[in-house]
């Protein structure tokens, strides 16, 4: 509950917020360490990390469901779930809604491509729904919350196959709705966001891809504009994957990791990340030691 108001007041507030993706409970962790104020799983990353497949709506609500709710468990900050299409129709909509919020989990973001979707970044046309269709799914998923505070972000991915005014007049239909805050997906320069800013009357998310132009803007660029949310999605698990070969490269053909330990934490960062130190002082207070037991 406490992590769910702390998005609401996230959203309502005059800050811009950058969002890491996440796809595991170190992740999240180091994302919290990091001092970033919440987080969001990646439906990308969970259908690659968790069972090795691309984003093409493979996976199914109660995997994400699962996996999401162990990471938010996790920290102590918000973590917003990908719910992709919603799983379905609007009754399977209400479904996610209440199933992600008896997990734990702070907020979703669900997208109006046709089913089963697939990653934006995948290139080709992406299909999108009616709008009306999508509104009413937003609408059934919105009556669905058990707590006011689960946070519903529609994500529009009109804009690479119908251009911005198309995205622009969505995101404006679905905070009309009642969504929290609308997210745009294929945004290409900074003049389209700026535009957007402007003409988008609600709480805004973009997402960043690291190989973009875009990745060269600071957080004082986005706040200038006031964005809400800037998602980079991919930046961790695309890090995991570069620096996991590096490494399993090395090892393979030197026999040891030595040239390459800048790539590797310690032990030490390791259990300090788990909160190791804190769980055994837990340990040894209900062990009866401290009582000569």
């Amino acid at each position: 509950m406490k992590k769910r108001e702390a998005l609401k007041k996230l959203i309502a507030d005059n800050g811009t917020y950058f969002i890491p993706g996440i796809f595991d409970c170190i992740g999240a962790k180091a994302a919290e360490e990091a001092g970033f104020a919440l987080a969001a799983v990646s439906g990308n990353a969970v259908a690659a990390s968790a069972f090795g497949l691309p984003d093409l709506g493979l996976i199914t609500m109660s995997e994400v469901a699962e996996v999401s709710s162990r990471i938010a468990a996790s920290v102590s900050i918000p973590v917003i779930a990908d719910a992709d299409t919603g799983y379905g129709q609007p009754l399977n909509f209400m479904r996610t809604v209440r199933s992600f919020e008896q997990k734990g989990i702070a907020g979703l973001h669900v997208e109006d491509q046709i089913s089963p979707k697939k990653c934006a970044y995948y290139g080709g046309l992406h299909e999108v729904v009616p709008v009306e269709e999508h509104l009413r799914k937003l609408k059934a998923g919105l009556e669905a919350r058990e707590d006011e505070n689960f946070c519903i972000i529609a994500r529009t991915d009109a804009r690479v196959s119908f251009g911005l005014e198309e995205a622009e007049y969505r995101a404006n239909k679905y905070l009309e709705c009642g969504a929290d805050a609308a997210f745009v997906v294929g945004l290409q320069s900074m003049d389209e966001i700026e535009r957007l800013s402007r003409r988008v009357e609600g709480p805004l998310m973009i997402i960043i891809n690291d190989h973009s132009p875009l990745n060269r803007f600071s957080h004082k660029d986005f706040s200038d504009l006031g964005i809400k949310f800037v998602l980079y999605a991919a930046s961790l698990r695309c890090t995991h994957l570069k620096q996991s070969k590096a490494v399993l490269a090395e090892l393979k053909a030197a026999g040891n990791t030595a040239a390459c330990l800048e790539l590797i934490a310690t032990a030490a960062d390791f259990q300090n990340i788990t909160g190791l130190k804190e769980t055994q002082l837990v340990e040894l207070k209900y062990s009866g030691a401290e009582q000569g037991g």
